[in-house]
């Protein structure tokens, strides 16, 4: 049986993702659980919660995310059913365009669900301190900036999102070009650290002071030659690769532009 999670549901549930995710799945549901753009589901059996899938809705583009069966009750379809559920809950919700990232393991798992592969993400992580001096035209974002942010933001994911930017630009810090205008930023609360930048300059500058701590992780579209030439110049640990999928109508995203994905549930 799949129906919406509880929030007094929510201990206990770090059990589920797979260790290599590091992933706290209870504080990110504590975060999300009450916005009217996001809603958890959870799969029972015999009383106990055997896997959750959630869904992020804004406009007429969502995300499937956090789509987990518990170890034991894999290879059973069930990841199948999940997602087929999460898809059919979007649809009755008028949404165009269904999105999501998925692992190698649930790649196929999707693909019989009717999501088509976009492209992939090449994963890297910081394996040591960098001493890189911070551009003078990068400086914390104010709120003064918030336009800005979104429109940069909308022309990488061809989304609008400021009701994800309002909860994570106040740690950000912004590329700010001779003119003064916005041409990249960086929210490291944001997932795993997104970046978004339109001049490559702002772009690698941006991964550099990211990347200037220890243990920071980047995922990017293999489309974005200059991220991934950067980070390879840099020595950084290559990871696994993940898919972008889509079911439904394109949006005309630019992946060059993005530097940094910010985390499964939106890219």
């Amino acid at each position: 049986m799949i129906r919406a999670l509880k929030k007094s549901e929510i201990p206990g549930l770090n059990t589920l993702p797979p260790k290599e995710w590091e992933f706290d799945y209870e504080t990110f549901l504590l975060d999300f659980i009450d916005k009217e753009f996001f809603q958890a589901f959870v799969m029972h059996h015999e009383g106990e919660i055997i896997g959750t899938g959630n869904v992020f809705l804004k406009g007429k583009i969502g995300w499937l995310a956090n789509i987990i069966i518990s170890e034991k009750h894999r290879g059973k379809g069930l990841g199948f059913q999940m997602t087929q559920y999460l898809i059919d809950h979007l649809n009755k919700r008028n949404c165009e365009t269904q999105l999501l990232i998925a692992t190698e393991l649930g790649e196929p798992v999707y693909r019989k669900a009717g999501f088509r592969k976009l492209t992939e993400y090449q994963s890297f992580e910081s394996v040591t301190e960098f001493d890189f001096t911070p551009s003078t035209s990068i400086r914390p974002l104010k709120e003064i900036d918030l336009e800005a942010i979104y429109q940069l933001d909308e022309v990488a994911n061809a989304e609008s999102r400021p009701h994800l930017i309002d909860k994570f630009y106040t740690t950000g810090q912004g590329y700010f070009n001779t003119e003064n205008v916005l041409v990249g930023f960086y929210l490291p609360d944001f997932g795993r650290g997104l970046v978004i930048a339109t001049d490559k300059k702002a772009g690698i500058e941006l991964l550099k002071l990211k990347h200037s701590k220890l243990g920071r992780k980047t995922l990017l579209p293999v489309e974005n030659k200059a991220g991934i030439s950067f980070l390879e110049d840099i020595g950084l640990k290559k990871g696994a690769r993940s898919a972008r999928m889509l079911l439904g109508k394109d949006n005309n995203w630019s992946p060059e532009y993005i530097y940094s994905y910010g985390s499964g549930y939106c890219g």
